[in-house]
């Protein structure tokens, strides 16, 4: 049974009769009971569904990043983690149906205006992760020395991404991070991207490249 909010022209939660009451972020929205499907899908529908449920299954690990990554983008209508995959299925997913492949250097974990790291590297040495960028400032940008700095590296061979256990800023210019020794002898992909103190502002993600991890 559903709950009507703010008297009779309110929204209400819960269902009543063939529709569904909810509201996400103080707007309220009614919609449908689900109905069963009896129709079998179309070659376009199950196309689309593979190419979902690949960017999806990469995407879900690393929701809390994507959080910050896509925070500030349609905020007020679609959670990051929607605006990621939104952004990702069309430009990330690669091949033909049904040998779909995911396209490491279109992904983006990250979009903004925010100042990037410049000039960046990454390598793996020893079993140790070491990435770099350029510490300097931009007045124009407002960038800081505490800016926050995001690093993503993913093993496709076992699924695991390594992220550091503290977050470095601009001003260190490198940081140095032994893997686990399970992500080692086979390849990575790393990401990097920077934010404010406060991750109001963001910048697009850097893709660093495929890299041997011995």
């Amino acid at each position: 049974m559903g709950t009507i909010r703010n008297g009779a022209n309110g929204g209400f939660k819960g269902k009543a009769g063939s529709v569904i009451g909810s509201s996400w972020k103080n707007v309220d929205y009614i919609k449908g009971l689900y109905k069963k499907r009896t129709k079998p899908s179309s070659p376009e529908q199950l196309e689309q569904q593979a190419r979902f449920k690949l960017i999806t299954s990469f995407l879900n690990p690393i929701v809390p990043m994507l959080r910050i990554g896509f925070g500030q983008l349609q905020a007020d209508r679609n959670t990051p983690a929607n605006v990621a995959l939104a952004m990702n299925i069309n430009r990330a997913v690669a091949g033909s149906y049904p040998d779909f492949t995911l396209d490491y250097p279109n992904i983006r974990i990250s979009e903004g205006n925010y100042l990037g790291g410049g000039t960046t590297a990454a390598s793996v040495t020893g079993g140790q992760l070491t990435v770099t960028w350029s510490t300097l400032l931009n007045t124009m940008a407002d960038t800081r020395p505490d800016d926050t700095v995001y690093i993503l590296l993913y093993q496709p061979d076992i699924e695991e991404f390594f992220t550091p256990a503290q977050l470095p800023t601009r001003q260190d210019g490198q940081i140095e991070e032994e893997l686990p020794a399970h992500f080692l002898g086979g390849k990575g992909h790393v990401w990097l991207f920077f934010s404010d103190r406060k991750a109001k502002k963001v910048s697009r993600s850097s893709y660093l490249g495929e890299l041997d991890l011995v």
